[in-house]
C-alpha cells in the first residue's frame, strides 16, 4: 500500500511539473523549462523505480501484478489497493490531458511559425481546404506564390 501511495504522490508531482512546463512554454521562460524538464525525468525514474519495487513485492507475495491481486487476495487491505491502482489509472489520465495540452501548444506554434514564413517569403503554404471548389459557377480563386509578396513592392 506504501508503494502505491507514493506512486500517487509521485504522479501528482509530475503533474505539477509539466503544467509548470507548460506554463513556462506559454510565457517564453526559457529559463524555466530545463528546470521543468529536469524534474519531469527525475519523477520518471522515481515512478520507474516504484514500479519495479512493486513487481518485487507482488511477486514475493505469489501474485502477477496488481489485477492478480485484487481478482484474487482476500486481504483486508484489498479495497484499499483497488482504490490506490483506480487513483493511479486517474493520475494518469490527468497527466496525459496535460501532455497533450503541451503537445496542441508546440504543434500551434509550429504552424504558426511556418504560416509566418510563408506569408513573408510568399511560398504556397499548402493549405488544409482548397479554394478550387466551384458548385455555382463562382469564378475559381488563383494566386500566384511564385513571385514573393515583398518582391512586388520594390
Amino acid at each position: 500500500m506504501e508503494n502505491l501511495k507514493s506512486e500517487v504522490r509521485v504522479f501528482e508531482s509530475m503533474i505539477q511539473a509539466f503544467r509548470g512546463l507548460e506554463s513556462a512554454v506559454l510565457n517564453r521562460q526559457t529559463d524555466m523549462l530545463s528546470k521543468y524538464a529536469v524534474a519531469i525525468e527525475e519523477l520518471s525514474l522515481e515512478v520507474s523505480r516504484l514500479e519495479d519495487e512493486r513487481d518485487i513485492i507482488l511477486k514475493e507475495m505469489g501474485y502477477h501484478n496488481i489485477k492478480d491481486y485484487i481478482n484474487r487476495s482476500t486481504d483486508e487491505n484489498t479495497p484499499q489497493v483497488a482504490y490506490l491502482a483506480a487513483e493511479i489509472v486517474e493520475k494518469l489520465n490527468e497527466l496525459t490531458i496535460v501532455i497533450e495540452s503541451i503537445r496542441q501548444i508546440f504543434e500551434f506554434e509550429n504552424h504558426y511559425f511556418e504560416f509566418l514564413n510563408n506569408l513573408v517569403r510568399g511560398i504556397n503554404p499548402s493549405p488544409n481546404y482548397s479554394f478550387n471548389q466551384n458548385r455555382h459557377g463562382v469564378s475559381s480563386y488563383s494566386s500566384n506564390y511564385n513571385a514573393p509578396r515583398y518582391d512586388s513592392l520594390k
